[in-house]
């Protein structure tokens, strides 16, 4: 939050101020009285605690009914989403405001990045090349934390535009009176309108949700990001004025391709969400050349235009006869105007050949080849404008281009993700088919390896001469048919990677390689050179398989048969890095050691290997899933292991906390990509010199850390009862927020079972937080001596400055008084006194290693705005969690008939909006 916190705070309460309102017209003063007495009597429980006045309020909640819970809840969680809205707004203004007031900019500027590389010596022709070599990929999932609908997000939008609008107009002016009055109206139909989804959403809804984002913002934040870094280098480094930017911005997207655990994605569900992404982007190229359309009405009359216009013009003589049918002299001296009406029927022919799955052949008549041939005409275009308007031709027309150059026809590239052990049944079933072929199930790791790459030296496209196949096979065939079928008819960049879920092995790359040759999608070419459509990406998830890249990537990288594949991919492999579950593995701070040390080991054998790696970080919302500042989580990456390429994913919350508008989404863009440029220039910049020291430091810490975690979470007895018991993990499954099962398995979860999302998120709606600390306390207390050592590692190493700094944000969302609240849900009074022993011994040592490394009386006290955010929310986040504590009893009742006595509404209802309303609350809360 800004230092001038009562600014933001005067927003908040008048939004609130119009919430109480909205309140009491449609639900009665009854209900507000009853959030304020509740929120009152929290907030004096804050300044002044008394386990009296503490209890009164604990029994005001357990006397009310069901129905009036749900009001109350949705109160404070609507009251989350406006505190959220204006945090956020406010934000954008101070850094507007900053940019217009002074020449300085703030930390992961395009400017303040720049001008630090200047400082650093890194010369003109350093940058281009960092630019060049640069790729920014983030990968949006359906792994959702919230329950909130795209109508709620529409009107918190609109709030966002309307909370702008006050910001720019003098109060008590009228116009600001008839914003404010617009504000009222929007907030009004924000309480009439349900904020949770009453049903489980289908994978075609989150589909919809991931593009909803690139309409909502990306679309106009995507060209102002290639504007805003043209205007630093051009000031920071004005020899590079010329430089023509390349498109160094991708994204991709999981939603409708991971059908890893997920039954409800299979080969027609990709193809829809292909279809889908095709159409949303197609349908915006045609929104902007309209605008083109009105704003390039140059006459030839006037100004020169350029022949090949013409030329082009006359190439496409039998569309322009379509589409002037009806006057053929129309636009007759604004050709641009006339090619780009001819433009946008090839778009609606390509658009509509697409949904057509290629068997429109009218269509297929005019539409687009390749986005290549779209991007010649708008070049062409810009071209001749720049001739005779060079204001024009760097305007719309160039957002145009970078839009298509980044978009292309498939808007962002679909990742299929599917377990190793999956596409091992899958070969097992072939090989049994075939009677010239092994039991695959009894081969040693070694014979597997020979039989695929024999099998994959082999010309032509293999052929299965049987059709007694499981349901599993035909499905995984029927896939990769999708994909060759859908690259072809919507370009080469429709998918992304095709990445292989607890890699633990060479043979499972060679199994994805082997399956992709019956669609044509890898093989011999006409030239004889081995060639795969796509990447083939492993991904290292638990503890042990990080330890194990420097045994799986060599085996993999000896097999010439493989390295030539490579050859074809611009010898790039992409590995992905599973931050979820290795931290609910080993716990936060091994995780963290493991992963940095795997990218120092993938770089090792890259080098040895003569190849390029790209690493897809598999990131989450919460500290213990990789979340944090994604400038300082990119820029903190080990020295030489990014090289200009980074993916990773987006996930939860952090979507909408992130894309929802386009200022955020152009700042948060921003961030990750100087944050990128920073950890590649690490070749130009020094490093620490007492590195060794410091990473022989980090391994003791991830080891006693990793111990302490071990030691409750393997070794306690119980520990998987109370963690069921305690926190409302089993609940989660009830909140409407993803199409994928929240638990491997039916039953009492388990670390294996339990999905590393609903792990950190039951843990985080309880306040224990326990993934993002647990184990720190004790690693820091088993290195007490060198604690000076400690403190000058966080002074001059990056790495573990952002460690610890997300550590002590996520730690402060702790409450111990809560979490022990939560705790009394647990029956077996020894099994909860052993764990929450644990728990409280480790949460102090924590507390105390914390304050001591950093010097510090009390948490953040470095980071006051922080501090003051949480601090206000924490007392609006008490009651929340009383109710869900009291929800959770009467739904967990026996006893129908103490169930009836609050049945005016069934309890899961206000249960599933409590889990919202605290996720709204707590914000990286998965």
């Amino acid at each position: 939050m800004p230092s001038n916190n009562n600014i933001l705070r005067s927003r908040v309460r008048l939004l609130g101020s119009f919430l109480g309102e909205a309140i009491a017209r449609q639900s009665g003063q009854e209900t507000v009285e009853t959030i304020e007495v509740l929120r009152k009597g929290f907030i004096q429980e804050r300044r002044s605690p008394d386990p009296k006045n503490k209890q009164k309020l604990i029994d005001l909640i357990a006397s009310l009914d069901n129905k009036t819970l749900q009001n109350v809840i949705r109160g404070f969680s609507i009251y989350f989403f406006l505190a959220n809205l204006t945090e956020e707004n406010f934000l954008q203004q101070e850094r507007r405001t900053l940019k217009q007031n002074s020449y300085h900019y703030w930390e992961g500027s395009f400017r303040h990045t720049l001008l630090e590389c200047k400082e650093r010596n890194i010369e003109a022709d350093q940058i281009k090349e960092l630019i060049d070599h640069l790729k920014f990929i983030p990968v949006f999932t359906a792994h959702p934390t919230e329950a909130r609908r795209r109508t709620t997000m529409n009107i918190l939008q609109n709030l966002y535009a309307h909370s702008n609008t006050l910001n720019e107009l003098p109060e008590g002016s009228l116009a600001y009176e008839e914003a404010k009055q617009k504000t009222a109206e929007a907030i009004d139909l924000l309480w009439s309108s349900d904020e949770v989804r009453t049903r489980k959403p289908l994978v075609f809804d989150e589909i919809n949700n991931g593009l909803h984002y690139f309409n909502a913002s990306l679309f106009t934040a995507i060209p102002q990001v290639y504007r805003n870094i043209t205007n630093a280098i051009v000031d920071i480094y004005p020899e590079l004025s010329d430089y023509p930017l390349p498109a160094f911005l991708r994204f991709g997207s999981w939603i409708g391709g991971d059908r890893d655990g997920n039954p409800f994605v299979t080969h027609e569900t990709t193809e829809m969400a292909v279809l889908m992404h095709a159409n949303t982007v197609l349908r915006h190229y045609r929104v902007v050349l309209k605008k083109l359309r009105r704003e390039l009405i140059h006459s030839d009359t006037i100004v020169d235009i350029s022949p090949e216009i013409y030329q082009r013009i006359e190439d496409y003589r039998d569309l322009d006869q379509k589409v002037f049918y009806y006057n053929p002299e129309d636009y007759n001296h604004e050709p641009y105007r006339r090619l780009l009406s001819l433009i946008l029927e090839k778009i609606s022919a390509t658009n509509q050949y697409i949904q057509s799955r290629g068997e429109d052949l009218e269509a297929a008549a005019y539409a687009y080849a390749s986005p290549e041939a779209l991007l010649d005409d708008l070049r062409l275009i810009r071209q001749s404008v720049s001739i005779h308007d060079e204001a024009h031709s760097k305007g719309l027309l160039l957002d145009m281009i970078r839009l298509v150059k980044t978009c292309g026809f498939h808007l962002a590239s679909l990742d299929i993700r599917q377990d190793s052990a999956y596409h091992g049944e899958v070969i097992a079933d072939i090989f049994d088919s075939a009677s010239n072929l092994p039991d695959y199930r009894n081969l040693s790791e070694e014979e597997r390896q020979q039989w695929l790459t024999r099998l994959l030296q082999q010309p032509g496209t293999p052929l299965i001469y049987s059709d007694n196949l499981s349901e599993q096979t035909h499905e995984q065939l029927a896939l990769m048919n999708s994909i060759a079928k859908l690259r072809k008819l919507v370009g080469e960049d429709t998918f992304g990677s095709y990445i292989i879920s607890m890699t633990n092995n060479a043979s499972q790359l060679l199994e994805v390689l082997l399956l992709m040759r019956f669609a044509g999608l890898s093989g011999v070419d006409e030239e004889g050179n081995l060639f795969a459509a796509l990447p083939v990406a492993p991904l290292f998830e638990t503890i042990d398989d990080l330890k194990n890249i420097d045994h799986i990537m060599p085996a993999v990288l000896d097999n010439p048969l493989y390295r030539q594949l490579l050859q074809g991919s611009d010898n790039i492999q992409e590995i992905m890095l599973g931050y979820s579950d290795s931290s609910k593995d080993g716990g936060i701070i091994t995780s963290a050691w493991q992963l940095y040390s795997a990218q120092q080991t993938i770089t090792e054998i890259a080098k040895k290997y003569g190849i390029q790696t790209r690493l897809f970080h598999g990131r989450g919302g919460s500290v213990s899933r990789g979340g944090g500042s994604t400038h300082q989580a990119i820029a903190a990456q080990p020295a030489g292991t990014l090289n200009g390429q980074i993916k990773f994913t987006e996930q939860g919350e952090v979507l909408y906390a992130k894309y929802a508008n386009p200022d955020t989404a152009v700042f948060e863009l921003t961030m990750g990509i100087t944050g990128a440029l920073k950890a590649s220039s690490s070749r130009f910049v020094e490093q620490p010199k007492q590195l060794t020291s410091y990473e022989s430091l980090f391994a003791r810490l991830a080891e006693a850390g990793e111990q302490q975690y071990r030691a409750l979470t393997d070794n306690t007895e119980g520990f998987y009862e109370f963690y069921s018991q305690a926190t409302p993990v089993q609940e989660i499954s009830l909140l409407n927020i993803g199409s994928r099962p929240a638990h491997r398995k039916k039953g009492l979860p388990s670390k294996s079972t339990i999905r590393a999302i609903p792990w950190v998120f039951g843990w985080s709606l309880a306040r224990f937080t326990l993934p993002a600390w647990y184990g720190v306390g004790s690693a820091l207390d088993s290195v007490k001596q060198d604690e000076a050592l400690m403190k000058e590692m966080n002074d001059n190493w990056p790495f573990f400055k952002a460690f610890i700094s997300n550590i002590e944000m996520a730690f402060t969302k702790s409450e111990m008084n809560i979490a022990r609240a939560y705790s009394q849900l647990c029956e077996d009074e020894t099994l909860r006194e052993t764990v929450m022993q644990a728990v409280i011994k480790e949460h102090e040592l924590t507390q105390s290693g914390l304050n001591s490394l950093l010097e510090q009386q009390s948490l953040l006290s470095g980071q006051q705005e922080l501090a003051n955010s949480l601090e206000w929310r924490n007392a609006y986040l008490d009651p929340m969690n009383y109710i869900q504590i009291e929800l959770l009893k009467r739904l967990r009742r026996s006893d129908k008939a103490q169930q009836e006595a609050h049945n005016s509404l069934d309890v899961e209802d206000p249960l599933i909006r409590s889990i919202n309303a605290l996720a709204a609350g707590l914000r990286n809360t998965g």
